[in-house]
């Protein structure tokens, strides 16, 4: 990606390709100091098994840097298989294509584990790609619903005629030992020259 840009938040141009996350690493490692422990440990001891954890207020410290409206473009990071998609006439072939492109996009996740910033209800991001073709994908976000959190999403690279339109509900629930994570929503991915979702 390009360009990224929060609304009433800061500029960013972090990229979802490895290159970029391997640079920024060493920023994701955090150390928790006696302090910030003590905080985790009031906050678990408040949770009880299938709690909501999207109510649950979280110190900064143990969030990713980067908004959920802009994790979402990790599925935008492979265009090489993104871009061929419509020109691929057997239908067979081209569903097949269509599932690896969703599944390329899993992989991304910083390391250890960490929740994306709840963005404020209003909040958009913005950006952009630059393909080596010379054509663009345009990409923006909005935050639709605070409680429950849920992002709508808009994809674009007119030139290769694709387009995707989403919403994403992630939910986390406390059950017990461990977290649930779980993404609900749905994505339509259209082949503007096909006519075809």
């Amino acid at each position: 990606m390009v360009l990224g840009h929060r609304k009433n938040s800061l500029t960013s141009n972090r990229s979802s390709t490895d290159a970029a996350r391997d640079s920024d690493a060493e920023e994701d490692v955090e150390v928790v100091n006696t302090e910030q422990g003590n905080v985790l440990t009031h906050i678990i001891s408040q949770l009880r098994p299938g709690a909501d954890l999207s109510r649950v207020t979280l110190p900064t410290f143990i969030l990713e840097p980067r908004s959920m409206l802009e994790r979402i473009t990790n599925f935008m990071a492979h265009p090489d298989i993104l871009l061929t998609l419509p020109t691929i006439d057997d239908p067979i072939k081209r569903f097949v294509a269509v599932t690896k492109f969703y599944l390329s996009g899993w992989h991304i996740k910083p390391p250890g584990v960490k929740k994306p910033l709840n963005p404020i209800l209003g909040e958009t991001f913005t950006g952009f790609w630059e393909y080596p073709d010379g054509t663009k994908g345009y990409y923006i976000s909005e935050q639709t619903s605070h409680h429950p959190p849920k992002s709508s999403y808009f994809f674009m690279a007119p030139e290769h005629r694709i387009r995707i339109d989403g919403t994403l509900k992630p939910r986390s629930k406390f059950l017990g030992n461990s977290v649930g994570s779980f993404m609900e929503g749905i994505a339509v991915m259209r082949f503007l020259n096909r006519n075809e979702r």
